[in-house]
């Protein structure tokens, strides 16, 4: 017996030669397109929907907007990756019709429509209620705690911050004792401590730059009327799970229509304690589906 054998790299017919044989008939990228086709990008508040009568020619929204989202589907959520799929993956070129911007064109895409891709959302919703895909009736509520990007060091309290400050209040008298010193034994006649002296002068001057940083987050902290805050994003809260270590993160809550699955309404808070966002859940998700009456499960915590 002999092994499989691929075809030569020579071969003139690789693919097909239509571009729409590229993906099958049923392939979700198909929706895709049929959903990005359906919406009125201006309405949306998308920047660049009209092309502009001078300049070099930009890659219509829509265009972007299908990739993006393609790209979610698919958890491909780096911007250079996209570019490289638009080259490498059929569906992706089926997508974009053999288009491949650049990975600096894509962020820029992202980061320029942040409220109009939140509207895309929205309407995602509408258009799968309008195809028949949602219940409606029953959806699930669940929370996650999502990592901040806050270093657990920069998580402190007015009694960490407190200790932190007299802690280097006393290093710095320390030092400044050792150069009193110095000084008398100069005064004395010895003079070999010119290369300890830099260093300790220094290492104060280091010492009082941290001591003005901590009195400026305890001055933070008071303003703020906090208890605990996650300096360099004052947003994040320390979140955990039982006696786990306490991280900086936020709380994404989701509702899930029992009957399709998908995500209809969910949210980003920093309350570590899911009780209180029940209700204010399940008031956005009645609004997203336009109904009175709506049952909602929810996991039992612990006792």
């Amino acid at each position: 017996m002999s092994f499989i054998e691929g075809p030569s790299r020579a071969e003139v017919s690789l693919l097909p030669p239509c571009i729409d044989d590229y993906v099958p008939a049923n392939a979700l990228v198909r929706v895709v397109d049929a959903f990005v086709d359906s919406l009125d990008l201006s309405e949306l508040g998308f920047d660049r929907t009209v092309a502009a009568a001078t300049g070099r020619p930009g890659f219509r929204p829509g265009d972007l907007l299908r990739l993006y989202i393609w790209g979610y589907l698919n958890q491909v959520r780096s911007s250079r990756m996209l570019e490289r799929a638009c080259v490498r993956d059929l569906e992706a070129l089926w997508l974009m019709r053999r288009l491949a911007p650049d990975y600096r064109t894509i962020a820029a895409f992202r980061h320029d429509n942040p409220e109009a891709i939140v509207r895309t959302s929205a309407a995602f919703i509408q258009f799968c209620r309008e195809q028949g895909l949602l219940g409606g009736r029953m959806v699930a509520l669940d929370g996650t705690k999502i990592r901040a990007v806050a270093s657990p060091k920069n998580i402190a309290g007015a009694d960490r911050l407190a200790r932190d400050i007299a802690h280097t209040e006393g290093e710095i008298a320390y030092y400044l004792d050792r150069l009193d010193v110095m000084d008398e034994q100069v005064a004395k006649g010895f003079d070999d401590q010119p290369a300890h002296r830099e260093a300790f002068s220094q290492a104060v001057a280091a010492l009082k730059r941290r001591k003005g940083r901590l009195t400026k987050r305890q001055t933070e902290l008071a303003e703020r009327d906090e208890k605990v805050l996650v300096f360099g994003e004052p947003e994040a809260k320390p979140m955990g799970y039982a006696h786990a270590p306490k991280l900086p993160a936020y709380n994404l809550q989701s509702v899930v229509d029992v009957e399709s699955g998908l995500i209809v309404h969910h949210d980003v808070c920093n309350d570590a304690n899911d009780s209180h966002l029940l209700h204010p859940m399940a008031v956005g998700a009645k609004e997203v589906l336009e109904t009175d009456e709506l049952w909602i499960g929810v996991e039992k915590g612990p006792r």
